[in-house]
C-alpha cells in the first residue's frame, strides 16, 4: 500500500463512514487522506504508509480509539495523533494526552478550522499532559484492559481445545464412515454382477464379515409362498456366515414379521433398528447358535417399494453402531436388496425360458400328433394310432382316450365314459375289461369331462378325484383333457407320467390343442360312420319336420284367433260384477217388500256367489261410490258388453273352422305396407290399456315397414303385456312407445319402455330361449319372446333389450323401412 505524493499524509481512523467522507472533503485538496475504518486496520495502514499525521476516533468497537493512538505512538514517536472525537466528558483531554495524543479535536468538526487546526499539528503544535495521575489512571486501566484479553484468549483457546476435540472426533466419525462406505463399495462390486440367488446370498455374508470386521451377518427372506399356507407372513433364513449360519439354514430357521425380533422389527416397521445392549432390547431374539453377540443391527431389503426380507449384522462388542451406521449399511441393503431382485427376477426368467421351451417342444409334438392322425377316418384305428404316437411323440408313460357312452349311459340313467383305446398291455387289458369311468365321479376323467375344463394332479396320491388304476402302479402325475366338440364334451383324453409334477398350466395350453384337433378328427370319423344312418333317416325327418311346421302354423293360427278372447271375458265378468254391485246398492236402499221381490233375492244370491269366488260386492261397491257418474259412464256400457261379446264369438267362429284352414295351403305371411303408428295404437286399443297407462311418441319422418301386420301386431302385443306385467307391483304404471328412424340407416326403431322390476343381469341372455321365463308363478309359458324374435329376424330386423334391476326394461325393435313412400302415412303425435 506504499503512495508516493508530494502531498501530506493526513490518516483518518474511525468506525463511521460519514465522519471519513467529511474529512475526506475538507482535507483532499490540500492531503492525501488515508482512511481506516477500525483500530487495527488504521495501525496496519499507518505502519505500510508512515502517514505525516493521524486523525483517530476514541469510540470505536474491539479497540479504542485510546489503544490505538498508544500504539501509533509507540511506532511513530514524531507523528502527530490527534483524537477526533465527540466524547465531553470531564477529563477527556487529559485522558486523550495520558494516551499519547497530541492534541484533541471535537466533534462535529467545524469545517472552517479544521484545516487551519490540521495545518498547525503539522507545523509542530502539541499539547501537554502536566498531571501524571492520569497517566497513571491510564496506564492502570491498559492494564486492566491487557488482563481481559489475556483471560478471553485463555478462554478462546480452551474453547479452541474443546473444538479441537470435537473436530478429531468428527475426524474419527468421519474416517469410520469412509471404510464402512469404503466396505459398502467392495460389498455393492462383490454382489452387484452375481446373478444366482444363492451364491449371492452367501457371498453377501461373507464379504460383509469380512470387509466390516463383524462376528455375524444372515439375510432374512420373505416367504409368500409360507406366508399365504399359515395366514402369517414369515421372513426365512436364507444365508447365514460361519458354521452357526449353515446351522440355522439347515434347521429352517425363520422369524415372524413385525413380531417380537430385530428382524421381525425391521421387516413389519420398513426401517433400520439397532440394539445396542442385545440384552436390554425388547425386540431382540435370543439366538443360541450366537452366544457372543451384544449389538447388532437389522436393515429392511426393500426393492420396488415392496420388503423382500432384512439383513442382520452383529457384532460381539456393545454399542457397535451408530445411527450414520444405520445410513451407510442402509445403503449398501438396499444394493443388495436390489441385487437380490435382479437374482429373482433372473431366476424367473431361467424358468421361463425352460417353460418356453418346453412349450415349444410340447406344440411341435402336437403338430406332428395332428398330421399323423388327421387323415385317419376309421374311428377304432383312430384312437388306436392315437394313443401311440401321443406317447411315442411326448415320451409319456401312457396315454388313453375314453368317449362318451350314450347307449350305456340312457340305459344306466348315469353319464359313463368307456376306455376306446389305451397304450400297451395296459390298455389292452383294461378294453377287454371294459373299463369305464363315471361322468362327474371321483376320477380325473369324470371330472374333466363334467366341467369341460383340464384337470392335473402333480401327485397323484394326494389327488382326491384321482382313481387309483391296479393296471397303471408306477403313475406319479396325470393329465386329464376333454375331447369338446360344439360346446360339448363327447370324452377326454388322460396322459400319465412316471414322475411327479410332470405337468403345469402352460402344457395344458399346448396339450388341449392336440386334444381339441383329436376331438374334431374322432367327431368327423363318428359323422363319418353315422353318415348312412343320417341320409336313411333324412326323408322321414324331413316328412315329420313338414307336418310339425304346418301343424305348428296352426297352433299359432288358433293362438292369436283365441288372443281375445281371455281379455273379452275378464272385461265381461268385470262389467256383469259391477252391474250386480250397482244393483246390489240400490236394492240395499229400497223397500223392504222391494227386497222381498223374486229378482232382488236372486241377486242377493249371485252377491253370495260371486264373494264365494273371492269378489266381493261391498269392496266392488265401495270402488264405485269413489267414482263421478262420467267416468262411471266411462268404466261400463252395455255396448261394450256386447262388443266383447261380438270379438268371443268371432274368436270362436275363427276357431271352429280351422279345419278349413288344416285342408287349405300352408299359411304364407302377407306383407304389406305397415304404418307404425296405426299399428301401435290399434295394439294398444285392442288390449284396453287406459289413457293414462300408456304415453306414446311418434316422430314425424319415421317411414313404413314391409312386414305382416298380423304377425307384428303379436310382437307389439307380447312387448307390452310383458311391460304391463313387469309393473304388476307398480302402483303408478307408465308404459311409454317411441317410434323413429334408427341412427343406422334404412332402419326404424320401436323402444317399448316400462318402469318395473328389470331384469337380473343374469336372467337377460336366457329369455330369448324358449320355455324360459321369469315371471315365476305368475304365469307365461316362455314362448313370447323367442316368437317376438323369430318375427322380427324373418323381417331382417332385431330384437335388443336394456335393462337396469329396479328401473326398469326397454326392448327396442328394429324394422327395416321401405326406401320410397308416395305418401306421408306418419306424423309427430304424442298420446
Amino acid at each position: 500500500m506504499n503512495q508516493t505524493t508530494d502531498q501530506p499524509k493526513i490518516l483518518c481512523v474511525d468506525d463511521t463512514p460519514e465522519a471519513r467522507m467529511l474529512v475526506r472533503r475538507l482535507l483532499s485538496s490540500r492531503y492525501h487522506v488515508l482512511e481506516a475504518k477500525d483500530g487495527l486496520q488504521g495501525i496496519e495502514v499507518a505502519k505500510e504508509t508512515s502517514p505525516d499525521l493521524v486523525l483517530v476516533d476514541l469510540h470505536m468497537p474491539h479497540l479504542s480509539g485510546y489503544e490505538v493512538a498508544t500504539r501509533i505512538k509507540s511506532l511513530m514517536p514524531q507523528v502527530p495523533v490527534v483524537a477526533l472525537t465527540a466524547d465531553v466528558t470531564t477529563g477527556v483531554q487529559k485522558r486523550v494526552l495520558a494516551a499519547g495524543c497530541d492534541g484533541y479535536i471535537s466533534k462535529p468538526i467545524d469545517p472552517d478550522t479544521l484545516e487551519e487546526q490540521i495545518e498547525s499539528y503539522l507545523a509542530g503544535k502539541r499539547q501537554e499532559l502536566k498531571d501524571d495521575g492520569y497517566r497513571q489512571a491510564y496506564q492502570q486501566m491498559l492494564v486492566a484492559r491487557m488482563e481481559n484479553k489475556v483471560r478471553e484468549l485463555t478462554q478462546a483457546l480452551d474453547r479452541n481445545a474443546e473444538l479441537d476435540k470435537q473436530n478429531l472426533k468428527l475426524l474419527e466419525e468421519t474416517q469410520r464412515q469412509a471404510r464402512l462406505l469404503k466396505a459398502g463399495a467392495e460389498v455393492g462390486r462383490s454382489i452387484t454382477s452375481i446373478l444366482d440367488l444363492d451364491t449371492l446370498l452367501r457371498t453377501t455374508v461373507d464379504t460383509i464379515c469380512d470387509e466390516f470386521g463383524f462376528y455375524y451377518a444372515g439375510v432374512f427372506l420373505v416367504d409368500d409362498a409360507d406366508s399365504a399356507e399359515s395366514g402369517e407372513e414369515w421372513a426365512v433364513l436364507r444365508a447365514g456366515r460361519g458354521e452357526a449360519g449353515d446351522a440355522m439354514v439347515a434347521a429352517g430357521h425363520k422369524l415372524r414379521v413385525d413380531g417380537h425380533s430385530m428382524i421381525g422389527a425391521a421387516t413389519g416397521q420398513r426401517k433400520a433398528h439397532i440394539a445396542l445392549d442385545v440384552g436390554e432390547e425388547p425386540f431382540h431374539f435370543k439366538n443360541p447358535h450366537l452366544p457372543d453377540t451384544h449389538s447388532e443391527i437389522a436393515l429392511p431389503l426393500i426393492a420396488g417399494g415392496r420388503v423382500i426380507g432384512a439383513l442382520t449384522v452383529q457384532s460381539t462388542a456393545e454399542a457397535a453402531f451408530t445411527s450414520d451406521d444405520a445410513s451407510t449399511l442402509q445403503a449398501m441393503a438396499d444394493q443388495l436388496a436390489i441385487a437380490i431382485n435382479n437374482a429373482q427376477l433372473h431366476q424367473q426368467n431361467q424358468q421361463l425360458l425352460v417353460q418356453a421351451d418346453r412349450r415349444a417342444q410340447l406344440l411341435e409334438a402336437a403338430a406332428l400328433v395332428g398330421r399323423e392322425f388327421t387323415s385317419i377316418l376309421d374311428l377304432d384305428e383312430l384312437l388306436n394310432k392315437t394313443v401311440d404316437i401321443i406317447c411315442a411323440a411326448y415320451g409319456f408313460y401312457y396315454a388313453g382316450v375314453f368317449l362318451v357312452d350314450d347307449a350305456d349311459s340312457a340305459k344306466s340313467g348315469e353319464e359313463w365314459a368307456v376306455l376306446r383305446a389305451g397304450q400297451g398291455k395296459a390298455g389292452a387289458a383294461m378294453l377287454s375289461a371294459g373299463h369305464r369311468l363315471k361322468v362327474g365321479g371321483l376320477s380325473m376323467i369324470g371330472d374333466a369331462i363334467s366341467q369341460q375344463q383340464a384337470r392335473i394332479a402333480l401327485d397323484v396320491g394326494e389327488e382326491t378325484v384321482f382313481f387309483k388304476n391296479p393296471h397303471l402302479p408306477d403313475t406319479r402325475s396325470e393329465m386329464a383333457l376333454p375331447l369338446i366338440v360344439g360346446g360339448e364334451a363327447i370324452g377326454a383324453l388322460t396322459i400319465q407320467s412316471t414322475q411327479e409334477a410332470a405337468f403345469n398350466n402352460d402344457d395344458i395350453t399346448a396339450l388341449q390343442a392336440m386334444a381339441d384337433q383329436l376331438a374334431v378328427t374322432i367327431n368327423n370319423a363318428r359323422l363319418l360312420k353315422d353318415l348312412g344312418t343320417a341320409h336313411a333317416e333324412l326323408v322321414r325327418t324331413k316328412t315329420y319336420q313338414a307336418i310339425a311346421e304346418a301343424t305348428g302354423e296352426s297352433i299359432h293360427w288358433v293362438g292369436n284367433k283365441a288372443a281375445p278372447i281371455p281379455g273379452s271375458v275378464a272385461r265381461i265378468s268385470e262389467d256383469v260384477i259391477r252391474y250386480l254391485a250397482m244393483a246390489n246398492a240400490l236394492l240395499a236402499d229400497a223397500a223392504p217388500e222391494l227386497r222381498e221381490h223374486k229378482f232382488a233375492q236372486m241377486l242377493a244370491e249371485a252377491a253370495e256367489e260371486i264373494a264365494d269366488r273371492g269378489t266381493f260386492l261391498t269392496d266392488i261397491q265401495a270402488e264405485l261410490e269413489a267414482q263421478s257418474l262420467k267416468r262411471l259412464r266411462r268404466m261400463l256400457s252395455v255396448e261394450s258388453i256386447f262388443e266383447d261379446l261380438a270379438i268371443i264369438e268371432s274368436s270362436a267362429r275363427s276357431i271352429l273352422n280351422i279345419k278349413e284352414d288344416l285342408i287349405g295351403p300352408a299359411r304364407q305371411r302377407n306383407l304389406e305396407v305397415v304404418s307404425l303408428p296405426e299399428l301401435l295404437e290399434e295394439t294398444i286399443a285392442a288390449m284396453g290399456i287406459p289413457d293414462e297407462v300408456v304415453r306414446t311418441l311418434f316422430a314425424s319422418d319415421l317411414r313404413p315397414v314391409w312386414a305382416d301386420r298380423r304377425q307384428l301386431g303379436r310382437v307389439f302385443t307380447n312387448l307390452i303385456k310383458n311391460g304391463m306385467e313387469a309393473m304388476h307391483e307398480v302402483k303408478d304404471k307408465k308404459l311409454f312407445l317411441w317410434a323413429r328412424m334408427a341412427d343406422e340407416p334404412g332402419f326404424a326403431v320401436v323402444d317399448v319402455i316400462d318402469h318395473g322390476a328389470g331384469i337380473p343381469p343374469d336372467q337377460v341372455d336366457k329369455i330369448w330361449m324358449a320355455f324360459y321365463t321369469t315371471k315365476g308363478d305368475r304365469g307365461g309359458t316362455g314362448l313370447g319372446l323367442p316368437a317376438c324374435a323369430q318375427i322380427v329376424g324373418q323381417l331382417e330386423g332385431k330384437i335388443t333389450v336394456e335393462s337396469d334391476a329396479g328401473l326398469g326394461t326397454t326392448f327396442s325393435v328394429f324394422l327395416p323401412v321401405l326406401e320410397n313412400t308416395g305418401d306421408d302415412i306418419s306424423d309427430e303425435r304424442t298420446g
